[in-house]
């Protein structure tokens, strides 16, 4: 019997999907077209955010964050299932067009959601289809140069963990090459499904090394500590309803996760690291930046 799967709100999941039997889902770019379409019409009404993605042609990764933490199996299920019913009705055949449910990998580490990241955005290129990772439509990486791409992306929440634009290329360029990439055969072993445990030690230390230096500079670049972080929780109770001790004690209803996120913003601009925001509220760095772009700050004025 299949393990239930189980979300938490804010994670970040690393989904794949893929042909059944490995059979090219996207025909034409007018199929790609169909599946983006689809995607951006879904994943906002479920309160998916997406990091980074790509589309190959007979796979799809995407590195979502599911700010629920209930709407990512909803919106695959709605996403995949009406994919596949266009592209049987289109193909003229019946039957499975994926080969399995959607495998969302749960990403708890900020180096993973780096490493995850690169990986997805040189697939194009591990399967000689470009030499520049860049010159791929259909993948967000243009977003990360300053770019536009079809599916509206998070990017500066890899990039502000890997040192902005100029690291980020770097990184691209230093990502290991992977075997039949064309497929995507990624072991089946649970641990080795994930990405980040695919490549090379020495590549993964090198990213964690930079996350971690990304982190000591934020700290050594504090500003100095007479920002009064008391009036930061007042503002967040009095427009929340919600109090300190209840965001800090962790509570996943409504009210307060977005007590938690105006928490986040607000302290974001009034110069607090993220790294601070992070320790105070016991999440990870991605999760503060996450949390933090999701408030709209001119609106409260």
């Amino acid at each position: 019997m299949r393990a239930p799967r189980i979300h938490v709100p804010e994670g970040l999941y690393h989904v794949t999907a893929r042909g059944n039997n490995r059979q090219n889902i996207f025909q034409t770019d007018e199929f790609k077209l169909e599946y983006i379409r689809r995607l951006n019409d879904i994943f906002p009404t479920y309160k998916i955010r997406v990091l980074t993605y790509c589309l190959m042609t007979n796979h799809v990764h995407l590195l979502i964050q599911d700010v629920t933490g209930v709407g990512l199996p909803h919106a695959m299920e709605r996403l995949q299932g009406g994919y596949a019913r266009f592209w049987n009705l289109s193909m003229g055949r019946t039957g499975h067009v994926f080969g399995e449910r959607h495998r969302p990998e749960p990403v708890e580490r900020d180096e993973h959601a780096v490493i995850c990241s690169c990986y997805i955005h040189v697939n194009p290129r591990d399967a000689g289809m470009v030499e520049d990772v860049r010159d791929y439509r259909w993948s967000s990486v243009r977003a990360f140069f300053g770019g536009t791409t079809d599916i509206p992306v998070c990017s500066e929440f890899i990039l502000e963990l890997s040192g902005g634009i100029g690291a980020y290329a770097k990184l691209l360029r230093e990502t290991p090459y992977r075997e039949h990439c064309d497929d995507d055969r990624v072991p089946d072993s649970h641990p080795a499904r994930n990405l980040w445990m695919t490549g090379p030690e020495d590549f993964r230390k090198k990213v964690e090394l930079l996350v971690e230096r990304r982190a000591e500079r934020r700290r050594l670049a504090r500003r100095p500590r007479d920002i009064d972080v008391e009036h930061i929780w007042r503002e967040v109770e009095e427009r929340c309803g919600v109090g300190r001790g209840v965001v800090l004690a962790g509570g996943r209803v409504r009210k307060v996760s977005k007590a938690r996120a105006l928490f986040c913003a607000l302290s974001r601009r009034e110069g607090i690291s993220t790294t601070d925001i992070a320790e105070k509220l016991g999440k990870t760095v991605s999760a503060v930046i996450q949390l933090a772009s999701g408030v709209d700050l001119e609106s409260l004025r």
